[in-house]
């Protein structure tokens, strides 16, 4: 992503309901799926300024990875030598194995998502688990993918297959369902204000709402999680998957 988008994103994440929201996702799905007897090695690919961090710290030793050396020298700033962190380009290799990989919405910017899969499985313990998250629908492409460098969004046969195999998946389901018709409405205003402003620079509207909409919108996130953690929602504006590494392959 452009710096610009980096410290956009560096000042809403701790604030804004869509980082709030899905990171409520994320660690209900870890508490209820991932085996936690143990402190866990985790791995935050595309960890940014280390939104995820705080969460997954409870459960382990966390190595933060992004492209981004400014995200990568705040994040050695704010938690020094309790977080490995370092500046990875997919798919290099690292000398490090994994309990739990987690990819918080960054697949999705990665053009040979194949390639990080297989980095993914590598990189995993046997028995190991991954966690992505990842936009739905390409039909919802609007200039917020354009402007964050998405290079597509995602159905669920091709989040499903890019996994399976030689992973096995162990929950499935898409999220921000209640606000699908919210999307829907957005997606109508985009296609209407780029016809009226062909010129206007692309914004990714990733800057925080008024706060009473801010609010519900964490509210109604936070009210889908049980739901999400349990269940497969057959549809919404995102997607969450976990599966799993077999042991002996």
């Amino acid at each position: 992503m452009d710096i610009k988008e980096y410290k956009i994103i560096s000042e809403v994440q701790e604030d804004h309901w869509w980082w709030l929201g899905r990171q409520k996702i994320i660690e209900d799905l870890i508490k209820i799926k991932i085996p936690l007897g143990h402190q866990l090695e985790i791995a935050d690919v595309g960890c940014g300024y280390g939104a995820n961090i705080p969460m997954l710290k409870k459960y382990g030793h966390v190595t933060g990875l992004d492209t981004s050396n400014e995200a990568v020298d705040s994040i050695k700033k704010r938690w020094g030598s309790e977080v490995d962190a370092m500046v990875w380009q997919s798919p290099e290799n690292i000398p490090k194995q994994f309990d739990f990989i987690i990819l918080a919405d960054v697949l999705e910017h990665i053009p040979d998502d194949k390639a990080t899969v297989d980095w993914i499985f590598r990189h995993l313990n046997e028995g190991g688990y991954v966690l992505v998250t990842v936009p739905a629908h390409q039909f919802f492409w609007t200039q917020m993918d354009v402007v964050v460098h998405h290079c597509r969004r995602y159905s669920s046969r091709e989040l499903i297959d890019l996994f399976k195999p030689p992973f096995k998946i162990t929950h499935f389901s898409f999220y921000n369902f209640i606000l699908f018709p919210v999307k829907v409405g957005f997606l109508i205003f985009d296609r209407i204000k780029r016809r009226l402003q062909p010129k206007a620079e692309l914004r990714s509207y990733n800057d925080i709402p008024p706060t009473p909409v801010n609010w519900l919108f964490k509210r109604i996130l936070f009210l889908e999680s049980p739901i999400t953690k349990r269940f497969k929602i057959p549809f919404g504006i995102s997607m969450v998957l976990l599966a799993q590494r077999p042991k002996n392959i």
